[in-house]
């Protein structure tokens, strides 16, 4: 399994325990580890591996037996590192950031729907709300301290993108795309012979009055029983691989500004409709510049992170429990 990111704990503290960890004052007091001094509970370092657990299945990864004692040693170090930032963050003399701070729980409640169920939840998670301001207070430290302490000399230089541009061309290559609109008359799997005959009546109709010349997106629009119907029927620009196997065959052999025969699939019934192609090519520098500056800035802030943080743990008295 792949290290933890100590990146992403280093610019803000704690933040797989922000939206659904225990907090520290909560039941149990045994120690997984402590850092000049200072504690790291291990029912928070517990919930933290939970919470990024639970984060990476939505994100569509898969845990087997044994990760999560794997996971275990790789988060508690990115614990570790991040309370080692915390305590460094104190000595700077960074001044008042209780705005920030306000600001930050503002923005995690933001994400309920009321004051109630923001309140609720912490309840039901045995998380007091000063609890979770303390972890967000570390996290805004942390992350002014980085800025003002860390950071401030990184920089990547246009050289310096130009040529990771040239060594990295291969990744910058884009395959041919194609852009259509469909019009979805719906069949449910379980729909009759006549029921399936009335949609195939109708979708050939739709597709008579297309090539006649009426606008197909208004058709589709009035007709289409799918979500793009809204929006005309658009469903954008797609490579290969991408939408069900029958529409993409279809989709990739049209011209442009061409209508489609009926295509049937599980779904129902659709006509095609070829916006527009574009030929596999390779994003010019101008095109991925910005991008590709962040990507590096980035690299070379987890670097110097890493670097500083190693420095910090020579120093430190760290012991594991």
């Amino acid at each position: 399994m792949r290290k933890i990111n100590t990146y992403l704990y280093g610019v803000v503290i704690l933040m797989l325990m922000l939206s659904c960890a225990i907090s520290c004052s909560a039941a149990g007091s045994k120690y997984a580890a402590k850092v000049n001094g200072e504690g790291i509970k291990s029912v928070t370092l517990e919930a933290a591996i939970d919470n990024f657990i639970e984060n990476q299945k939505l994100l569509g990864m898969t845990f087997e037996e044994g990760d999560k004692d794997r996971l275990r040693t790789d988060i508690l170090e990115e614990l570790i590192s991040a309370e080692l930032l915390y305590q460094e963050s104190k000595k700077s003399g960074l001044g008042d950031l209780t705005k920030e701070v306000e600001e930050q729980l503002d923005n995690i409640k933001s994400g309920f729907e009321s004051d109630k169920e923001f309140n609720d939840i912490l309840k039901e998670r045995g998380i007091a709300v000063k609890d979770l301001k303390e972890d967000i207070r570390k996290g805004v430290y942390i992350k002014e301290f980085l800025e003002k302490n860390i950071y401030t000399d990184v920089a990547v230089s246009e050289e310096e993108k130009k040529t990771s541009y040239e060594e990295n061309k291969d990744r910058f290559n884009v395959p041919e795309q194609v852009k259509v609109s469909h019009i979805l008359i719906r069949v449910e799997k379980s729909a009759s012979p006549e029921e399936k005959d009335a949609a195939n009546k109708k979708i050939e109709e739709l597709r008579k009055r297309v090539v006649s010349g009426e606008d197909f997106a208004e058709l589709a629009k009035e007709n289409s029983e799918d979500a793009s119907g809204p929006r005309g029927g658009d469903l954008g620009y797609f490579r290969r691989g991408v939408i069900l196997k029958s529409l993409e065959d279809v989709a990739f052999g049209l011209e442009k500004d061409e209508i489609s025969e009926v295509v049937e699939t599980d779904f129902g019934y659709h006509i095609i409709k070829l916006a527009d192609r574009k030929a596999p090519h390779t994003l010019s520098y101008s095109e991925v510049e910005a991008n590709l500056g962040r990507m590096l800035l980035e690299q070379r802030r987890k670097e110097t992170l890493d670097k500083f943080i190693a420095g910090l743990r020579e120093k430190a008295k760290i012991e594991r429990f």
